[in-house]
């Protein structure tokens, strides 16, 4: 097992609170995490960590990137959690969200709590995924041809919903392939249908996500007992657009709640 790429950000004045692991989506890497939500969070006390599953970012293991499967990407992340004295609060953004299921499903002992955005949800993104071909056919080809190569150019209105040409541009430097298997993955359940939240979980999505739709998310919230929180006018990609403070707020008001429930339990 090669490298697996984590980016840090420690801060000088702990809030004593658990730290923070930032789980990434298909097509993306740590550095999603890197220009908003790291300095953020390490503004406020953080002591955070973003990961980049095998074949993605600066991690090892590119050239066999199809070959990998959704499973190999918990593994990844469960290999990070186990370098953590202190149990961490785990953030995951679209399939890294159905990752932190699987890890929240098979090892709730080794993390605080988690935060799902944008997931992918509990049954798989199978309706969410008719839902696009039907609404963006174009786009979605688009994207299968991308993720086999055959294309350099993203279709970043998934992602993205009201940002300028600029961004765009920047956004699509920076994506890459998905792997087809783990795509392919993102399709059945994630985890079994009987399954609780076995730790405290804060459920977040948007209205005007082309990816996840926001009946989806508020399927989550009724899959995990809790009220799910929907953004208005906020694409797929919540921690990169221009409101992503907004978001970073209320992960930042979740975790706050933790550190006094995790004083209390201390």
């Amino acid at each position: 097992m090669g490298e697996i790429e984590v980016i840090q950000t420690t801060s000088s004045e702990w809030n004593e609170t658990p730290p923070l692991l930032f789980v990434h989506g298909a097509n993306h890497a740590a550095w999603c995490w890197k220009e908003y939500f790291l300095p953020f969070f390490q503004a406020h006390g953080f002591q955070s960590y973003a990961m980049s599953f095998r074949g993605h970012g600066q991690s090892d293991g590119y050239e066999k990137l199809h070959t990998y499967t959704m499973d190999d990407y918990v593994e990844d992340a469960y290999r990070v959690l186990q370098t953590f004295e202190q149990k961490p609060i785990i953030i995951g953004h679209s399939m890294g969200g159905a990752v932190v299921q699987k890890i929240m499903h098979q090892h709730p002992d080794r993390m605080d709590s988690a935060v799902l955005l944008a997931s992918i949800p509990p049954g798989g993104m199978l309706k969410d995924l008719i839902r696009l071909l039907f609404k963006h056919p174009k786009k979605f080809f688009q994207l299968q041809l991308y993720n086999q190569g055959k294309t350099t150019n993203f279709p970043v209105d998934l992602f993205l919903y009201d940002e300028k040409p600029a961004e765009k541009y920047d956004l699509n430097q920076k994506l890459q392939p998905e792997s087809i298997k783990a795509s392919s993955d993102c399709l059945k359940r994630v985890v079994p249908k009987n399954t609780i939240a076995q730790v405290p979980l804060l459920v977040l999505g948007t209205d005007e996500d082309a990816m996840i739709s926001k009946k989806t998310t508020h399927s989550i919230g009724r899959f995990y007992r809790t009220e799910p929180i929907i953004f208005s006018e906020m694409g797929h990609d919540m921690m990169l657009g221009s409101r992503w403070q907004e978001v970073a707020e209320h992960i930042l008001a979740f975790t706050i709640k933790r550190r006094t429930e995790w004083k209390n339990e201390a």
